[in-house]
């Protein structure tokens, strides 16, 4: 575990494995680890090979290797992460929960939707992979951040009720705007 929490700005083989089997195997330590963390690379490049094998495996099974459809996966894939870890940090500074820094935050998203991302491309298990990442962010705010468990959960719940909001709100503001990108 030493190995996958150092600040360096590279990410071998073997320990892009190690994160991902100690995130699924025990959580609750690992995130103790990333709540000593500096920095966001590694988990930022943590989350771009994730993201590369989802959209690579998705892609190539699914949307015959469209290059556009790979395009808007891959950003799909680093940015709701972020935007996720965005809508948080932001609640928990409304929350009054002392000063959790926007990185420690991101890191927790980055790697709970890094680790589920690799699994979550096979066809019936990305339904049940959200709720699994939800639990592994919970965890990770509440060991790396310091968030109480009920704050935590509250916190998570209000982050996606902002997201569909969000983009529900969006919808007919791309629906209007579709003719003019034609």
């Amino acid at each position: 575990m030493e190995s996958t929490c150092t600040a360096g700005s590279r990410i071998s083989i073997r320990e892009y494995f190690e994160i991902i089997i100690n995130v699924m195997r025990s959580p609750v330590r690992f995130f103790e680890g990333v709540g000593q963390e500096e920095g966001m690379r590694r988990p930022l490049l943590f989350l771009m090979i994730s993201a590369l094998f989802f959209c690579s495996v998705s892609m190539t099974y699914f949307f015959e290797n469209s290059l556009m459809m790979g395009f808007i996966m891959m950003l799909n894939a680093i940015l709701m992460p972020a935007f996720g870890a965005v809508i948080t940090f932001t609640l928990l500074g409304m929350t009054g929960t002392g000063k959790v820094p926007f990185a420690k935050v991101f890191n927790i998203y980055a790697y709970s939707s890094g680790a589920v991302m690799v699994v979550s491309w096979i066809p019936g298990l990305a339904i049940i992979m959200e709720p699994v990442r939800a639990l592994l962010i919970g965890i990770g705010l509440v060991k790396a951040a310091g968030v109480g468990k009920i704050k935590a959960a509250l916190v998570i719940v209000l982050t996606a009720a902002m997201i569909l909001i969000f983009f529900w709100s969006a919808a007919p503001v791309i629906e209007e705007l579709k003719p003019l990108l034609r």
